[in-house]
């Protein structure tokens, strides 16, 4: 305990010496809440010492996390030579290039995962902040922590950001005593600086208490017999085999890898190799190919939805679609990933997809396309009616939305003529659980129950959208469209993060959910990626509406139900009455 405080007094003491030092950036005050841990970090050279002004109150973007921990780290960059950035919206010629491809090398963003868009502009969040500064001063983790001890309200202890925050609790980068993690919230480099100072001050402690983590498990720590067998299996294969030129080790624990994941029978429940498309390529919003969500339902690919504006909607596929064949070749008794590979392919060629349709089958020829497209979109219809279009619930799609939503809250304040809102949400496959709460955040002026999800233990938990009130600015937008009418639109297309808004809309009394009954996914994915490129997406829950509604496999049931003609969107002119009349 001596050793303890006498380190700590000396920290304090070193502190004040640098912190009386002049700082070279000019625009951060005396009095800012982060001048203390910027001016300090900056006397140790531990942040970038070519700029004079640091922007503290700034939001951070991708390329100022990366400038910030390579910088803190004091990583030696690549040559401007060696640069070649794999993104569509980067150039290899820009102040940030060598920062993006040295965070490339050292393993910190994987290209290969995600979609050839780095989104440079986009806002990063408290989660990605800390994951990222973990990952790059190798600051142990673990996985395995003792869940009992977990002290956050707002955040799932099974997600993959969970250990990271919890280890940052640990440590003190994060509030002593928290009860939100508030690990959605966007961080300005002020902030970005408080962490590093945090870090920083942990790590010159005797007892810095980092965790490593140990995946060389024991035998006995699974408890069945069969597995005993499959190591004897194994062990027998690579030494006695007579063709050893044809034993692949790598392949064969991706195979049986995936034959546990069969066994489960979840079409949701999915596991990509190295070699494997990525389905996380649904959640992009830039990529070349035909524009639509697929799964693997009872054994069949089924289409969950073309996106709006997508050569697959273009070319008349439709929700429900089962696929048959590609290109002439049958999809039976392949995966989903293969199948996926089977229909990606570069823009400007062609790919026939053969379909059932009820007890139809067609034959669609789809011209791939450079999908690119904003997830929220806003046009004013007549009498400025407020017609939104959401088509996934990405990553960036919190961001895109809160944009729109202030447009449509300064518009009714400034001209006081808006007559309501169409959210739409036809085809919208659905997409990140969070990003569905903070959505929802926005129509309701005070705190409100929007999903409870169901543990396999049998245990229920309630997620809220909290309310914080328009004049905060609160970074969810919270309430900011409270005020105004609202009706929803679903159809067959509309699943997952889809269901749960239009589902707490609903229950609430807040929208007339209009349209027809929805796709019916009611369980929650988490999504765990590891370093040589494969990603594990496990069924972890399942999710009900406010008042307890299970709409797995059944969909939800609009208020008012409507088919469209061939050549009449009459679901949305019927919107339109709605709020007008």
């Amino acid at each position: 305990m001596k050793t303890k405080f006498l380190l700590f007094f000396c920290i304090i003491f070193a502190s004040s010496i640098f912190a009386s030092q002049a700082s070279a950036y000019t625009d951060v005050p005396a009095n800012h809440n982060f001048t203390y841990e910027i001016e300090y970090l900056e006397s140790l050279g531990l942040l970038p010492l070519n700029i004079t002004k640091f922007e503290p109150d700034r939001e951070m973007t991708p390329l100022d996390l990366y400038y910030l921990l390579l910088s803190y780290s004091q990583t030696a960059l690549v040559d401007q030579k060696d640069i070649d950035l794999p993104y569509l919206d980067t150039d290899n010629n820009t102040w940030y290039a060598p920062y993006i491809q040295t965070a490339i090398n050292k393993g910190l963003i994987k290209p290969a995962i995600f979609n050839p868009s780095l989104s440079p502009n986009r806002k990063v969040r408290k989660r990605e902040v800390i994951m990222k500064t973990f990952d790059t001063l190798g600051i142990g983790v673990n996985k395995l922590f003792d869940e009992s001890y977990f002290p956050f309200t707002d955040l799932d202890s099974n997600s993959t950001s969970a250990p990271y925050m919890f280890r940052a609790y640990q440590i003190g980068v994060l509030e002593s005593n928290p009860i939100l993690a508030k690990a959605s919230k966007k961080i300005t480099r002020g902030e970005m600086a408080y962490i590093l100072y945090q870090v920083y001050a942990s790590e010159t402690g005797t007892d810095s208490g980092v965790y490593t983590v140990d995946l060389n498990y024991s035998t006995s720590e699974i408890d069945t017999p069969a597995f005993d067998i499959f190591v004897d299996v194994w062990e027998t294969i690579v030494d006695s085999y007579y063709f050893q030129d044809e034993v692949d080790e790598e392949e064969m624990m991706y195979s049986a890898i995936n034959g546990l994941i069969e066994t489960l029978e979840d079409p949701y429940t999915v596991f990509t190799s190295p070699f494997d498309s990525n389905p996380l390529v649904q959640l992009n919003t830039e990529y070349e190919g035909v524009g639509m969500s697929v799964e693997m339902i009872d054994n069949e690919v089924v289409i969950i939805s073309p996106f709006k504006g997508s050569p697959a909607e273009d070319a008349g596929l439709e929700p429900n679609d089962v696929i048959l064949e590609i290109d002439g070749d049958s999809v039976s008794g392949l995966s989903l990933d293969t199948v996926v590979n089977m229909i990606k392919g570069q823009a400007g060629t062609t790919v026939k997809i053969k379909i059932r349709r009820d007890s139809k089958i067609k034959t669609m020829t789809v011209t791939r396309g450079y999908i690119t497209y904003n997830t929220v979109t806003l046009e004013y219809l007549e009498e400025n009616v407020a017609y939104v279009n959401m088509v996934s619930f990405s990553e960036d799609t919190a961001n895109e939305f809160l944009d729109i939503a202030q447009q449509i809250y300064d518009k009714q304040e400034e001209e006081g003529n808006v007559a309501g809102i169409i959210l739409d949400l036809r085809n919208n496959p659905g997409g990140f659980l969070d990003v569905s709460i903070e959505i929802a955040g926005f129509f309701f002026d005070e705190d409100a129950n929007v999903v409870m999800l169901e543990e396999n233990n049998g245990d229920k938990t309630m997620y809220y959208a909290e309310y914080y009130g328009v004049e905060n600015e609160y970074e969810y937008g919270s309430g900011l469209l409270s005020d105004f009418d609202l009706v929803v639109l679903v159809n067959e297309g509309s699943a997952s993060a889809s269901e749960i808004v239009a589902g707490a809309l609903q229950d609430h009394g807040r929208a007339e959910i209009l349209g027809e009954t929805t796709f019916g996914k009611g369980t929650v994915q988490e999504v765990f990626l590891y370093n040589d490129g494969s990603m594990f997406k496990l069924t972890i829950s399942k999710w009900l509406t406010p008042k307890g509604q299970d709409i797995h496999h059944a969909g939800l049931t609009p208020d008012r139900v409507l088919t469209n003609s061939a050549t009449v969107d009459w679901q949305l002119d019927t919107a339109i009455e709605e709020i007008l009349y």
